[in-house]
């Protein structure tokens, strides 16, 4: 997984380097020639060390890039928390591919206009009613996560993502007739369509 993150960045920092402009590589504009930008060709990745790699400050708070498609998602520490206790509760016993499609469909709501915006608020939604959104809810300050629920969060915000955005349930035998697949004990479906 560290090694995906690492090949992450190193692929939007060689992305930055052939995007550059002239002006950033030229000296002045005090009517010297301008440099071009070097174009970085996948082969040249390969001649990358180690002592480079280090060096490597990743982007802005020397956090990762993130995933273009949960860009907007923000939570605080305390909906982190809960979102890996749900994803423990949830998929504790699965793959780590399954447990982020957890955490990327509680992401899918959080950005869909039918469900509540925040992660805390799609986490607990229905909690007070017969049949809450995420079954286990009442139990979440019962658990402790593991480090394989953060890194399943982590997966799904820095990584490649495993689902389509208008995925946004799961359950054992599938919330609807528009299955996006399964992953684990886990059917996934796609968002209904009204009207």
């Amino acid at each position: 997984m560290k090694l995906q993150r690492i090949a992450f960045i190193i692929g939007i920092l060689l992305c930055l380097a052939a995007l550059c402009t002239s002006n950033a590589a030229s000296e002045d504009t005090a009517g010297k020639s301008q440099v071009p930008c070097q174009r970085i060709s996948p082969s040249m990745t390969a001649t990358v060390s180690a002592a480079q790699l280090a060096a490597i400050t990743p982007l802005a708070e020397n956090a990762p890039a993130r995933a273009a498609q949960y860009i907007n998602i923000s939570m605080t520490e305390a909906e982190r928390d809960e979102l890996a206790a749900i994803v423990y509760l949830e998929a504790g016993n699965q793959s780590e591919e399954a447990q982020q499609a957890v955490v990327e469909v509680v992401f899918n709501r959080v950005l869909n206009t039918y469900f509540p915006d925040t992660v805390h608020d799609v986490l607990f939604e229905g909690a007070d009613s017969s049949v809450p959104q995420f079954s286990p809810i009442a139990l979440i300050d019962t658990v402790t996560p593991g480090q394989a629920q953060y890194d399943a969060i982590d997966g799904a915000l820095y990584g490649d993502t495993i689902l389509d955005a208008d995925v946004v349930y799961f359950s054992r035998n599938g919330e609807n007739d528009r299955v996006w697949g399964q992953i684990g004990d886990h059917v996934f479906c796609r968002e209904y369509i009204w009207g």
